[in-house]
C-alpha cells in the first residue's frame, strides 16, 4: 500500500478502524460475539470517516445538488429548493437550475440538513448521515444472516459489507445518486430486517418497525422503497399453502402496508397542495424513468447484470463467487420462507431495473446485503469443508482469521481508493485537479469579497461549479456570463455583482466598474 499520498489525519483514521476490525475478528471467534459486533460497528464508523474525509470538496454532480437543497432546508425544511432566491428566470421543470427542487423524496435530505445545523457547513456534515447509516446497516445484516443461517453467516456478511469497496465509495459521494442511494439502501435493509425478526418471533411490534422503515425507504427512493411487501406477498404461502386463500394470513402485511403508506403518503398530498405544478412535473419524470433513458443515463438489457464486477469487485471469478454464494445462503437458510425472500428480492431487483430504459449503476445495489451474506456463507462453508478434511484444531482461530483477512483486502480495494482520491494517478482520478482549483476559486472568493450580498457569474472552474459556491458561501452564484437585461435586473435587486474573468467578458462587463473581476 502506498501511503505517501495521505495526509497523517486521513490515514490515521484508517489504522485504527483496521485494528478495531481485527480485534473485532479476534473477539468474534473467541466466542466474545458482542464484543466483536460492537468493536465491527466501531470500525465500520472509522471507514466511513477514512473515506469521506479524503475529498475536501464536493463531488460533482449528485452530491454537489444534494449538498445545497439540504443546506436551503436548514431553516425551511419543507421547502426544498436549489435557489433559495431565484433572482433570474428559471424553468421549474429543470432541476439542475430551478427554485423549489423535489427532484428527490426529502428523507435523506433532512437527515443531511440536520447534520449541517449540528456540525457546520461543510462536506464531512453532508456524509455523516451516510457514515452513520452504513454502520447501523453491519447490524442489520448480521441479524438477517443470523436469524436466515447462522451467526457466522451474518457476521461474515456485515463483515464484507463493512469493507466493501463500492458503499464506501457512496458514503464518500464519488458515485451516483450517492448519499440518496446508500441511505436507501440502508433502510430498505432495515426493513428487511425487521421482517426477518417478525418472520423469526412473531412478534406484533415488528410490524410496526417493518411498515416505518419501508414508508422511510419511500420517502428517500420512491416507491422500489416497498420491495420488502413484494417479496413478503410471494412468501406468503411457501410454508402453508393454505394462506393464499386465507384472508387473515394477509393481515400482518395489510398492517406493515398502512403504516408504510402513513409514513409517506403525508409528504406527496403535502406536495401536490404546496408545489403543484413542481410536484406533477416530478412525478411525470419518475414515469418516465422506465420508458426513457433520461439524463443520458440508458445501457442495454444486461447493464446491471454486467454492473455487479464494479460494485462487487472486478474479475471473471466475482460473478461464479457470488453465485456460488447465494447457493449456499439459499441451500443452508433455516427456512423455506427465507430462501424464497432472498430470491425473489434479487430477481424483482434485477428484473425490474434490466427492462426500465434508464439505468445508473447502483440502482440495483439494494439487495447487497443478500450479496454479501452469500459470500459469508461460501466463506463459512469453505472453512468448514477443509476443517472437515484437515484436522487443524489448534490453528483454526488463525486460518480463519487470515482467510478473512485476505477477502476484506481484497473487497476493500485500496489501490482504487487511492486512484480517484489522491494525486497518484493525476490522469486518472475524475479530474481531481479541477475540484481543487474550484475549492480555490471558492475561498478566493470569501476572501475578496467577505459576506456582503453578491451574485457571482461565471462560476464554471468546475463543471457545475456555482453550486458548490452557493453551498460554500451565502453568495448566488450562476455559472454563465450574464448579459445585459440580466445584469441590469440585478443591479435593481440592490446586489453586489462579481464574475470570474477568464479573459472573454463582453465590452459591457469589461467597462463595468460596479463589477469584480475575479482573476486566478
Amino acid at each position: 500500500m502506498n501511503l505517501n499520498y495521505y495526509t497523517y489525519d486521513q490515514i490515521i483514521p484508517l489504522i485504527i478502524s483496521a485494528l478495531f476490525i481485527l480485534l473485532s475478528l479476534i473477539t468474534y471467534h473467541i466466542d466474545k460475539k458482542r464484543i466483536g459486533l460492537v468493536l465491527l460497528f466501531i470500525g465500520s464508523i472509522g471507514l466511513g470517516y477514512f473515506i469521506a474525509n479524503l475529498d475536501h470538496f464536493l463531488i460533482i454532480w449528485d452530491e454537489q445538488y444534494h449538498a445545497l437543497v439540504a443546506k436551503n432546508m436548514m431553516n425551511n425544511p419543507f421547502k426544498p429548493t436549489l435557489y433559495s432566491i431565484p433572482l433570474l428566470e428559471y424553468d421549474y421543470k429543470n432541476w439542475t437550475g430551478n427554485h423549489i427542487w423535489v427532484h428527490k423524496q426529502p428523507l435523506f435530505l433532512w437527515q443531511m440538513a440536520l447534520s449541517l445545523k449540528i456540525v457546520g457547513i461543510n462536506e464531512m456534515a453532508i456524509r455523516i448521515p451516510s457514515i452513520i447509516m452504513h454502520s447501523f446497516a453491519t447490524i442489520m445484516i448480521y441479524r438477517i444472516g443470523k436469524i436466515s443461517n447462522s451467526a457466522n453467516v451474518g457476521y461474515y456478511g456485515a463483515l464484507f459489507f463493512t469493507v466493501a469497496y463500492f458503499p464506501l465509495e457512496m458514503i464518500a459521494g464519488k458515485f451516483a445518486t450517492d448519499h440518496n442511494d446508500l441511505i436507501f439502501l440502508c433502510y430498505v435493509t432495515a426493513s428487511f430486517w425487521a421482517w426477518f425478526e417478525y418472520s423469526h418471533s412473531q412478534k406484533k411490534y415488528w410490524l410496526i418497525v417493518i411498515g416505518v422503515f419501508a414508508g422511510c425507504s419511500v420517502l428517500v427512493k420512491w416507491l422500489p422503497g416497498l420491495l420488502v411487501f413484494a417479496t413478503w406477498f410471494i412468501s406468503l404461502g411457501i410454508e402453508d399453502k393454505k394462506n393464499w386463500l386465507n384472508i387473515k394470513a394477509y393481515f400482518p402485511l395489510i398492517i406493515s402496508g398502512v403504516i408504510s403508506l402513513l409514513v409517506f403518503i403525508p409528504w406527496q398530498i403535502y406536495l401536490f397542495f404546496r408545489f403543484p405544478m413542481e410536484a406533477q412535473n416530478e412525478y411525470l419524470h419518475n414515469l418516465r424513468h422506465f420508458n426513457e433513458p433520461l439524463d443520458g443515463h440508458g445501457g442495454s438489457m444486461w447493464f446491471h447484470l454486467n454492473a455487479i464486477k464494479d460494485i462487487y469487485g472486478s474479475g471473471t471469478l466475482v460473478p461464479v463467487l457470488l453465485v456460488l454464494g447465494l447457493f449456499f445462503l439459499v441451500k443452508k437458510s433455516t427456512r423455506a420462507i427465507f430462501k424464497v425472500t432472498i430470491l425473489s428480492s434479487i430477481i424483482i431487483t434485477y428484473v425490474f431495473y434490466s427492462f426500465a430504459e434508464t439505468k445508473m449503476i447502483a440502482f440495483c445495489l439494494i439487495v447487497s446485503p443478500f450479496f454479501f451474506l452469500g459470500l459469508g456463507s461460501l466463506t463459512d462453508s469453505a472453512i468448514l469443508f477443509i476443517k472437515s478434511k484437515i484436522q487443524f484444531k489448534k490453528v483454526e482461530l488463525y486460518f480463519r482469521i487470515i482467510v478473512l483477512i485476505v477477502i476484506c483486502i481484497f473487497l476493500f480495494n485500496f489501490r482504487k481508493i487511492t486512484n480517484y482520491h489522491t494525486n497518484w494517478k493525476p490522469n486518472d482520478n475524475c479530474n481531481r485537479i479541477a475540484d481543487l482549483k474550484e475549492m480555490a476559486f471558492i475561498n478566493k472568493l470569501k476572501t475578496q469579497l467577505g459576506n456582503d450580498n453578491y451574485v457571482v457569474f461565471n462560476a464554471n472552474v468546475r463543471l457545475n461549479g456555482h453550486i458548490p459556491v452557493m453551498f460554500y458561501t451565502n453568495y448566488i452564484s450562476y455559472d454563465f456570463i450574464p448579459n445585459e437585461i440580466q445584469l441590469n435586473r440585478i443591479k435593481k435587486q440592490l446586489y453586489k455583482i462579481a464574475i470570474l474573468d477568464t479573459g472573454n467578458l463582453p465590452d459591457f462587463l469589461q467597462g463595468d466598474k460596479d463589477v469584480i473581476k475575479i482573476k486566478l
